[in-house]
């Protein structure tokens, strides 16, 4: 129900889900306006996110001859229809043969917000009030890879171990490789976009100037990587911290306290200049089960270091979290979790198999994760084959089937697909994977 203090000409946000039992019962609310915007829904649909008009129509018994009721009523129904109008899109099962598409599986999302609702007309007829209006609704269209699944991803993050360690030195700050990606994973679990575990303790680069994506036989980074795979996570987030110097690097040379002190007088209008500390890193994404290299990028950020040189902060604690260099620190980690949860929301979604049996396949996701009975994911047989150098990497199969989910649990849910397992081979250690 709308607030009672709406009146029709009020402007409405409504963020909203609507259960396609909706579908039949309002089935016959769809007016020739709606079948007509949703052809130009469905060609013009370009971006993530798209903004329309639409026109719609809600009903509402009067009850009690209350008719402000009922017009709350009729102006929420209409809003609803307005939304699931906007937001119907066709799934990727959608063909077309000889002009005409033929549907295989249609799903209706209702992901539009909408906003600046206008009564156009409102009428009784018998008990039941009808009201027509429009309004602007906000669509997320999803990503431009055709990745339509909201599947909650997992990762973990690992180590940064720095390249220069004599550069930690000016403030302590040797902890940074556990810290930084510590603070990374609380930063992605407040946004709640991605499931992130601390796996800091886990330095896949020893030698840090010779950072590899090179994998094993079980698709690992390297041989530390078995740990994270007992994780079940979609992807593995590790790196190197390249530079943490001071720009000007005569800042903090000079040994001789009435040398530095006249450098120091000397430079008092470029102060800025001298205590600028950069901050350079290299990030690497693998996937967790392949161990692919599913994104690379360098990060960079500079700040001001003001401290005494003998002042020992460390990179974790409240005062370096208050200098303005551990502020574009924090600045920069929240850049990454930005890019990261772009970029990782519009990949497939991934999860092991567990247990099969018969018809019957056991997979690591469940309702944490957002699978939902009737959920459709396509198995993939995993195995590994070899470079000409010899260098193993692994490989998935598509094997046509797919797995429809009848049991769902907090941590792990299960489905039938239509062929037998044997006859397909699939094993625990193969995957389910959802676009």
């Amino acid at each position: 129900m709308f607030p009672h203090h709406l009146q029709p000409s009020d402007n409405y946000i409504l963020s909203h889900t609507v259960p396609l039992c909706l579908i039949g019962r309002h089935a016959d609310m769809f007016n020739s306006l709606f079948r007509t915007s949703l052809i130009a829904i469905l060609l013009f649909f370009t971006g993530y996110v798209q903004a329309t008009v639409v026109e719609a129509e809600g009903r509402a018994i009067i009850e009690n001859n209350d008719l402000a009721a009922a017009r709350e009523a009729a102006i929420l129904d209409a809003t609803q229809q307005a939304s699931m109008h906007a937001a119907v899109f066709i799934s990727s099962n959608q063909v077309v043969r000889d002009g005409i598409l033929e549907i295989d599986n249609m799903e209706i999302s209702t992901l539009g917000q909408v906003s600046n609702i206008q009564v156009l007309d409102e009428k009784v007829i018998g008990n039941i009030l009808h009201v027509r209006i429009i309004a602007d609704v906000l669509i997320d269209t999803g990503c431009k890879n055709g990745v339509t699944n909201k599947y909650v991803k997992s990762l973990a993050l690992a180590a940064f171990p720095l390249e220069n360690l004599g550069q930690a030195k000016l403030g302590n700050l040797h902890d940074a490789p556990l810290a930084f990606p510590r603070q990374l994973t609380q930063l992605f679990n407040q946004s709640k976009t991605l499931t992130a575990l601390n796996a800091g303790r886990i330095n896949f680069y020893p030698d840090p100037s010779l950072a590899a994506t090179s994998q094993l036989s079980d698709g690992a980074l390297s041989s530390m990587l078995s740990n994270i795979k007992k994780m079940d996570v979609n992807y593995v987030v590790s790196g190197v911290i390249k530079d943490m110097s001071i720009v000007d690097p005569s800042t903090y040379n000079e040994d001789n306290y009435f040398v530095d002190l006249y450098n120091r007088s000397k430079y008092l209008n470029q102060k800025p200049l001298r205590n600028l500390r950069a901050f350079t890193i290299d990030l690497f994404v693998h996937d967790g089960f392949s161990g692919n290299l599913v994104m690379q990028k360098s990060y960079q950020t500079a700040g001001l270091w003001d401290l005494d040189p003998s002042i020992k902060t460390g990179f974790s604690s409240t005062s370096f979290a208050q200098e303005d260099y551990g502020q574009k620190i924090q600045e920069l980690q929240q850049q990454i979790v930005n890019d990261l949860t772009e970029n990782l929301l519009c990949e497939p979604f991934t999860a092991r198999i567990t247990n099969s049996q018969d018809k019957t396949i056991w997979i690591s996701a469940g309702s944490a994760q957002g699978v939902k009975i009737g959920d459709k994911l396509t198995v993939y047989r995993r195995s590994t084959f070899y470079t000409p150098d010899m260098r193993p990497q692994t490989q998935l199969m598509n094997t046509q089937q797919t797995l429809v989910i009848k049991d769902v649990q907090n941590s792990f849910a299960s489905g039938q697909i239509k062929g037998a397992v044997e006859q397909f081979n699939i094993r625990p250690g193969d995957l389910v994977i959802a676009n």
